[in-house]
């Protein structure tokens, strides 16, 4: 089943300003199917973090397909609570992806990702990239 809204995570983005295409070919059917993508603050400053200042125009135009979401306070308190309960247990998952994960339950939807392994949470949906 296509999802009708789809939070992205950074290195699906990375992929698509990268031309990957697998990826590519995905958001292109996932889009045709009328998939909302959506981006939250989190990952536009991951993405702009490690950009060269000439890829700022492409950077925009992927971001323009998209909804741009805000961070919100229940946003946060999921996210502070999924580090409390996961950070010992699953070492390497960074606040960032506590973030997102808790911006997919907030908005009711999958989270598209290649990293399975950096959201052990069972109350959120993942669409892996392969």
């Amino acid at each position: 089943m296509t999802p009708e809204r789809l939070v992205l995570d950074t290195n699906i983005v990375i992929d698509l300003l990268k031309k990957v295409p697998t990826i590519v070919d995905r958001s292109l059917a996932l889009l045709e199917a009328q998939t909302q993508f959506l981006i939250c603050p989190i990952v536009v400053t991951e993405v702009y973090a490690g950009a060269f200042k000439r890829e700022h125009k492409d950077i925009e135009a992927l971001f323009d397909v998209c909804h741009r979401i805000d961070m919100d306070i229940e946003t946060g308190r999921i996210a502070g609570v999924y580090a409390n309960q996961f950070a010992k247990a699953f070492s390497g998952i960074a606040l960032e992806d506590y973030v997102l994960a808790a911006t997919a339950r907030v908005h009711r939807c999958p989270l598209w990702t290649h990293h399975r392994k950096h959201y052990p949470m069972d109350d959120i949906e993942l669409l892996t990239a392969s």
